[in-house]
């Protein structure tokens, strides 16, 4: 069978989670230390990752979704986009 043809799809029209963004500088030898364990430190999975964990650190209940890099000489910068439950306050 058909992966598309075996799933069905209901959009809904409620809004139920906040997006918003985060832009992190991280000295660039702060991030590499974190990501030491990484094989690729300079994907996406590696930022979402560095971004969760900071996330727990502040005790920050978002979910972290797609996660923008830029990087000059000393600072790694993160551009996070973190959903949050509607009624959530910040």
């Amino acid at each position: 069978m058909n992966i598309i043809e075996s799933i069905e799809v209901e959009d809904v029209s409620a809004t139920t989670l906040q997006v918003f963004h985060r832009r992190l500088r991280i000295p660039i030898s702060v991030y590499l230390e974190q990501m030491a364990h990484y094989p690729d430190p300079w994907n996406e999975r590696a930022y979402q990752s560095f971004v969760q964990k900071y996330l727990e650190e502040i005790n920050d209940p978002g979910i972290v979704g797609m996660v923008r890099q830029a990087k000059d000489e000393k600072y790694v910068y993160l551009d996070a986009a973190l959903r949050y439950p509607k009624n959530h306050n910040l």
